[in-house]
């Protein structure tokens, strides 16, 4: 558990992030049944375009993975100088990585307003790419 004057600062914009990523993820995965639907002819035209989707995916969840590791770093560092249980870390202390402490909404800095700009692009392309999937997928039946 984190501290609120932590906590708030990110949690809500994870959980919005992380179910449009499970979200993608799921579209992505679903377009494996529609396609093994289709005769096995027209296969390859429709799993060409899966890979980069994955690979967009799989980088999104990798750094997210990373910075999460990094702001649990950044917590237990500060717990530890302080001698406290990292739940009583505040945002106070752990000001200097504010960047961190964000994915969606802009901070100060270039990482404060690079990774949630390839956070939102990410997405936003992978959303993109699925639609043209699933319009290849409805044009081949």
């Amino acid at each position: 558990m984190l501290h609120p004057s932590i906590s708030s600062r990110y949690t809500e914009q994870r959980k919005i992030y992380t179910r449009l990523l499970r979200l993608c993820f799921t579209l992505a995965g679903l377009y494996w049944i529609a396609i093994y639907m289709l005769p096995l002819e027209k296969h390859a035209p429709l799993r060409a375009g899966q890979s980069v989707i994955y690979f967009i995916l799989m980088t999104l969840w990798g750094l997210d993975y990373q910075r999460e590791q990094k702001r649990l770093t950044v917590i237990i560092n500060a717990a530890n100088a302080k001698a406290i249980p990292p739940c009583e870390v505040e945002y106070a202390d752990v000001v200097a990585h504010n960047a961190l402490f964000t994915m969606i909404t802009f901070r100060r800095g270039f990482w404060g307003v690079f990774v949630p700009l390839l956070f939102g692009l990410g997405l936003a392309t992978s959303i993109v790419l699925l639609i043209l999937q699933y319009t290849r997928l409805i044009v081949s039946f």
